[in-house]
């Protein structure tokens, strides 16, 4: 494995953004190794601090065993060695088990072997593990999802000068209102009134950080546009990462199987239009007004006030 293998390519955003109908048209690429699931180390570098970022390094277990757990307990990297799942309960009406191959001592052997220092150390020896159980070669970048209001793009740009970020963008009106619906519809977790402020709280953080970062090395893609133009959007994307336009891009897959999406309100077939143009429907008047009123900069920078 070489440094030009195995950047980075981090794909975030708020959640009910389009984050996961994103991530999953880069599965099949022929130069991405494509981790399945969302995993979640760069946010918890961003969150630590460019600053204490040794800490999290000096704090990686040299027991095997004991290193493991840890990745799995709080999902550093994805659970690829489990089926993955939609349901309900994940928040999608569509009931897909997906059961990859996993190769569990291959993965243990290669996290057995010395990493390399620093965050970009630790990011290929993770990689490499995970390419090892599924059996994969590496390739020019790997690819993790994490809809986290952009802190996993920031703190993958923060931390490592190969790493690249697309963080895709939605109404917030229409994503903290499909959130709100959706967990309705699953009986848990409400979006009461303080998980309302919350959420509106963190899309002006998003805002904050997608500014700081340099646009040759964070690409901003509007929901709305990806599903009206799917061709035009990720050709675009192809050639800002300097690989090739696959007919993969078009497709949303999982491990190259039928993706229904993730969808709280219907199962989906490919890229569609309809999602974007649901109305409102469980915002009150006054919560709209909130969002209206505080996010009026995030929704006028990005055609949508």
């Amino acid at each position: 494995m070489t440094l030009s293998e195995n950047r980075p390519l981090i794909v975030s955003g708020a959640p009910r953004s389009g984050t996961s109908l994103l991530y999953n048209l880069f599965d099949g690429h022929p130069e991405i190794a494509w981790l399945v699931s969302e995993g979640y180390l760069f946010e918890y570098l961003n969150d630590i601090g460019t600053a204490a970022k040794q800490i999290f390094l000096d704090a990686v277990p040299k027991d095997v065993d004991t290193l493991v757990d840890g990745l799995r307990d709080k999902q550093v990297i994805p659970p690829l060695h489990v089926p993955y799942r939609q349901s309900v309960k994940r928040g999608s009406v569509s009931e897909v088990e997906i059961d990859a191959p996993w190769n569990e001592e291959a993965f243990r052997l290669s996290l057995a072997r010395p990493r390399e220092p620093g965050v970009d150390g630790l990011w290929r020896w993770l990689v490499a593990a995970c390419l090892a159980g599924m059996e994969e070669m590496p390739k020019k970048f790997a690819c993790m999802k994490s809809p986290d209001y952009a802190k996993s793009a920031s703190g993958a740009l923060n931390s490592i000068d190969s790493a690249r970020a697309i963080v895709i963008i939605r109404d917030p009106l229409y994503a903290i209102d499909s959130l709100k619906r959706s967990r309705e519809l699953r009986n848990q977790k409400f979006l009461t009134w303080p998980l309302i402020a919350q959420n509106i709280w963190a899309f002006q953080e998003m805002y904050a950080r997608v500014n700081a970062a340099s646009p040759d090395r964070l690409r901003l893609v509007r929901y709305e546009s990806l599903v009206v133009d799917p061709k035009q959007v990720m050709s675009e994307i192809a050639e800002w990462l300097g690989i090739n336009f696959n007919p993969c891009l078009l497709e949303p897959t999982m491990r190259g199987q039928h993706w229904p999406g993730i969808s709280s309100f219907k199962p989906t077939d490919g890229i569609e239009s309809g999602p974007a143009e649901r109305p409102i429907q469980a915002l009150t008047k006054s919560e709209q007004d909130l969002v209206r009123r505080y996010l009026s900069d995030f929704r006028t920078a990005f055609d949508y006030g």
